[in-house]
């Protein structure tokens, strides 16, 4: 659904992506990750359209998104942006609202269609109690949630989400990526998103994007190309990388660098694999 072609972006005299080609699949997760400043953001706001690059293309389907009805390309792609301004004294209702704002016009004005799209968005979003609170007065992490509803309730076949669990607590987290995840799995939604949690990345994405330098330095499954290799060329930390005991994902351990001693674990110690710990013996020994 999304890729770019020759893709060159930037901020006044800064280049940030030089030549950048990138196909994203239908109908999977993308996590695109990478250390600060590498052009994950940018990436996303080039291809979201909020930002013009200054040479190359975006194409949407095969078309050029530039040269594509506003309308269209807001009917089709859903865009959370990091840190969105709140309009001063909106509530949380009129907000999530305004997602439905593609499908009006003057003809048509509000319907029992938007009406229900909003409502499931809440839903969705788990913020239906606070419809209407201000905005404004929302914790950090309420108001994610509802920014993600107005996405939602814009009903688009693709989202595109710069940093989406930004202020939530775990749990939070959590519940907003299994939420994509769902949206994915049960809508046959697009769902590409910016995510600094390489593990969170790991586990939910179908599609990894690694970036360095506004460059893609790998693209593909998370059990194929995330490796320790892959983490120190990209972060540069030392790790290991092992199956994530729940889910078999890549899981991300990183090495002892200093701060307070690891205290070594004698046979004594160990859980005893009799069968009553789930854990015990699922950790492969070598690097650990």
């Amino acid at each position: 659904m999304l890729s770019t072609r020759d893709l060159v972006a930037g901020y006044d005299e800064r280049t940030v992506l030089d030549g950048l080609d990138l196909d994203l699949p239908t109908d999977a997760f993308t996590v695109i990750v990478g250390p600060n400043a590498c052009g994950k953001s940018t990436l996303l706001r080039t291809m979201a359209r909020l930002l013009t690059p200054r040479r190359g293309t975006v194409l949407l389907d095969g078309s050029a998104i530039r040269d594509l009805p506003t309308r269209e390309v807001a009917r089709r792609l859903g865009v959370l942006p990091q840190s969105p301004l709140v309009p001063e004294g909106v509530t949380v209702a009129d907000l999530v609202g305004r997602g439905r704002q593609p499908y009006q016009r003057w003809w048509r004005q509000w319907s029992p269609e938007d009406g229900a799209a909003v409502d499931r968005a809440m839903a969705l979003a788990d913020v239906a109690g606070l419809a209407d609170r201000p905005v404004d007065s929302l914790s950090g992490g309420q108001r994610q949630r509802v920014w993600i509803a107005m996405t939602l309730a814009q009903d688009t076949d693709a989202l595109l989400l710069d940093e989406p669990t930004t202020f939530l607590d775990l749990a939070h987290q959590v519940e907003v990526l299994d939420l994509l995840h769902r949206l994915r799995v049960e809508r046959g939604r697009t769902v590409v998103a910016v995510l600094h949690d390489l593990n969170q990345a790991a586990r939910y994405a179908d599609h990894l994007v690694a970036m360095r330098a506004g460059t893609v330095v790998a693209a593909g499954p998370p059990r194929e190309i995330l490796t320790a290799d892959l983490v120190r060329d990209v972060f540069g930390l030392a790790c290991v990388v092992v199956p994530c005991p729940v889910t078999g994902a890549p899981l991300v351990v990183p090495a002892h660098t200093g701060g307070t001693t690891a205290r070594p674990v004698t046979p004594s110690a160990q859980p005893a694999d009799d069968g009553s710990n789930p854990l015990a013996g699922s950790y492969p020994s070598k690097g650990l």
